[in-house]
């Protein structure tokens, strides 16, 4: 097969999942919940089964209802996506030529770089300041016109900042003719959204997902939220069973039945995290707070800190490029975090 050069020149985007074991280490790498989804969701699986519907293609229109009811939107501004990488990869297809170019500030989610590359296209990547706040003035500056689309992953992964709101309705009003990609995959852990702000800028697509608070992740589910217009564009891209009918099921009863990931929000984001961050500040260990489920750490030695918790039985996740010295931890229920407090202790205090 002779394959293209742009995908030749490429590495693939390969995280480290296998022999991932819940039962043999505690998984803090990513970012995944560490509590089940409730019963509903079982219950719910099962009786799809039970319905003899597996023989029968897809529908969508009452989970993009729902969705919509859910979040104050119109159904037509939401197009259902597998996983949140397929929304990655439709707004790109949709909205960019080969060549032209994209801005995305460094560091971030990797598969934004992966779609690029296979899609030949150039990235101008701002640097995140060292405070791991957003670029704001170097994306400007970065809009030539060649820049079709600026991404907005807010909060940033794996950095946790979030990103002013002002600063992002002063990009799609300076700037209407470039598209504004705002990934909120952690949205439900900041309460914060511009998802309002959908039926209101025909350049902006908010990105969501169900694999982090929502806690369905091998079922691959994530929508994007655009103006109709923009919407019915993106149904050209996608393909119109994409997205897999035990997903849906999944998805309705997490929407019906919002207590028990809120639950899991609030231990979160207002018992675990700030216990972690006392923690951290007390032993001196220099962490980015962030808005999101986890925090990037940069200990003395990462390399050594990552081993030491592996050896250990929990899983971090070691970063890369500029920062290089950071892991990110997440952020699970206060017992669990109580236990990596003791381990992440234990290598603070050095041999015995």
């Amino acid at each position: 097969m002779k394959v293209r050069k742009a995908i030749r020149r490429m590495k693939p985007y390969a995280p480290p999942l296998e022999g991932r074991d819940p039962s043999a280490s505690l998984l803090l790498d990513f970012n995944e919940s560490l509590l089940p989804p409730p019963p509903e969701v079982g219950q719910a699986l099962r009786r799809f089964i039970e319905e003899g519907r597996l023989q029968l293609y897809p529908e969508y229109g009452r989970i993009e209802a729902k969705l919509a009811a859910f979040h104050g939107l119109s159904p037509d501004c939401i197009i259902l996506t597998n996983g949140s990488d397929q929304g990655i990869d439709i707004v790109f297809r949709a909205l960019l030529e080969p060549g032209e170019t994209v801005v995305l500030p460094e560091p971030t989610f990797a598969m934004y770089a992966q779609v690029a590359g296979t899609l030949e296209l150039r990235i101008a990547a701002p640097a995140y300041h060292e405070d791991m706040s957003w670029p704001a003035e170097e994306v400007r500056a970065a809009l030539t016109p060649e820049a079709r689309l600026v991404v907005a992953v807010n909060p940033n992964n794996p950095t946790g900042t979030v990103i002013d709101p002002a600063i992002l309705e002063s990009i799609l009003t300076d700037f209407p003719d470039v598209g504004l990609l705002v990934d909120e995959a952690y949205a439900e852990f900041t309460g914060r959204t511009v998802l309002p702000w959908v039926e209101r800028f025909a350049n902006l697509a908010v990105l969501r997902t169900f694999s982090k608070a929502l806690a369905i992740p091998s079922l691959r589910l994530g929508f994007v939220a655009a103006n109709p217009d923009f919407i019915a564009e993106l149904n050209k891209v996608r393909g119109p069973y994409d997205v897999n009918m035990m997903a849906v099921a999944a998805a309705e009863a997490q929407i019906d039945h919002p207590e028990s990931w809120r639950s899991y929000v609030r231990e979160v984001m207002e018992r675990a995290k700030p216990r972690v961050e006392a923690f951290l500040r007390e032993r001196g260990v220099t962490f980015y707070p962030g808005a999101a489920n986890f925090l990037l750490i940069r200990p003395g030695d990462s390399r050594g800190a990552v081993a030491f918790l592996r050896e250990r039985g929990i899983a971090v996740r070691p970063q890369k490029g500029s920062i290089a010295d950071c892991f990110r931890l997440s952020i699970g229920p206060l017992e669990v975090m109580e236990r990596f407090i003791a381990v992440y202790g234990e290598y603070l205090d050095g041999p015995a």
